[in-house]
Parts: C-alpha cells; structure tokens; sequence
C-alpha cells in the first residue's frame, strides 16, 4: 500500500433563490498531493436542484476535475455528468443526517466511459448553546464497469474504487456562512497495482444564500 498526504480546500456556494423550491450549488476545490509538495488537481462542480420535500432534494450537475501534471498541464482533465438523490434530516435540535447518493457517468481523455456510484453519510452535531460543531461523514464509491487495458486500467473495474472517511470541527460564523476542518483517510482500491492510503487535512467553506 503506498500512503501520501496532502491538503484540500473545498469552497461550497448554495442558494434557494429565496427560499424557493429550486436550487442551485457550486463547488471549486483545489488539492494537493506528494506530501502536500506538489499541486494535484482542482474541482469545478456546478449543480441545478430542485426540494421535493423538506428533507428530499434532486440534482443535476457537471464536474470539472483538473488533473495536473508537470507534463500534460490540465490535458488529462476528466469530465463528468452526474444526478444526485439528496435526504437531510434533523434528528433532534442538536443532530444533523444527510443521506446522498450520486450517479456518474465519467468521461476520460483519451479513453472510454465509465460509470460509478458514491454513496455518503454525513452527521453534523451541533454543541449545545454554542456555534461549534462535530462532522463526520463516510463516502463509498463503486464502478460498474471496467477499463481493460489504458491508462486506468488498474483503477476503473467493477467494485470498489474508494472510500472516504472524515472527522472534524466546525464553526458556524452567521446563519449562511460556516466553515470546517478535520482528517481525512481516503483509500484507493487499484487493481494489478498497490493500493492508495492518502491521508488528508480537508476545510470546507460553506456559504449559503
């Protein structure tokens, strides 16, 4: 198993239009990898949603995922149409869940389709009479298909692809804007090739208008 670490920076933009039935999100993220030595790649997702219930929310989106390199700059880019099924929930005054499970059909430079699913748990705990809050969240993803031969071969087969787990603290500095930060294990399943233990410090930077 071959163990990195590095840094990512999640930027999240919300809005319901106020407060309608429709929804749309942002998020740009850059990461980096080698021991936080070197500059991985950056995230451009944009999202169109609509809240059939309170809890129950549909999406549709786009992501952009910058894969760089020394080499190839941003030519190694991944394209990706996606839907996504959203359930958030309040459990008690204090505790969040949100259930999501997202389709993706992944368009690769120079190589074929793939198709995955992630599901995520994600529980917010809310401190009492403070702004301070617990999150811990855990992401599986699963490809449906295989590449045989390629590049990718050795990551894009049918089964597991990863997973991640993450822990951290937050804080909630208005109603709309809040921000968190923790560790992150993400393992990658490869096939043919050692396995990935990437372990990450991740912040997330939430606005929501």
């Amino acid at each position: 198993m071959k163990d990195d670490w590095g840094m990512w920076l999640s930027n999240t933009y919300q809005t319901d239009f106020g407060g309608s039935k429709y929804l749309a999100f942002l998020e740009l993220a850059p990461r980096t990898k080698n021991d936080n030595g070197e500059f991985s790649q950056i995230i451009v997702r944009p999202l169109l949603g609509y809240k059939l219930t309170d809890k129950l929310q549909f999406w549709l989106g786009y992501t952009w995922q910058g894969e760089y390199g020394k080499d190839t700059d941003f030519d190694l880019a991944t394209n990706d149409f996606m839907q996504q099924v959203q359930w958030i929930d309040n459990w008690t005054p204090q505790l969040n869940f949100q259930y999501r499970f997202r389709l993706e059909e992944r368009f690769f430079a120079d190589e074929d389709t793939a198709f995955r699913m992630r599901h995520r748990f994600r529980f917010v705990y809310t401190l009492p009479e403070t702004k301070t809050y617990l999150i811990a969240a855990d992401e599986l993803f699963v490809y449906f298909n295989s590449f045989n031969s390629g590049r990718l071969a050795h990551s894009v087969q049918p089964g597991i692809n990863q997973n991640r787990s993450y822990v951290g603290v937050g804080y909630k500095i208005t109603p709309k804007i809040n921000i968190d930060t923790g560790y992150q294990f993400q393992f990658v399943n490869n096939f043919g090739a050692p396995d990935g233990a990437n372990h990450i410090w991740l912040t997330n930077f939430n606005i929501n208008f």
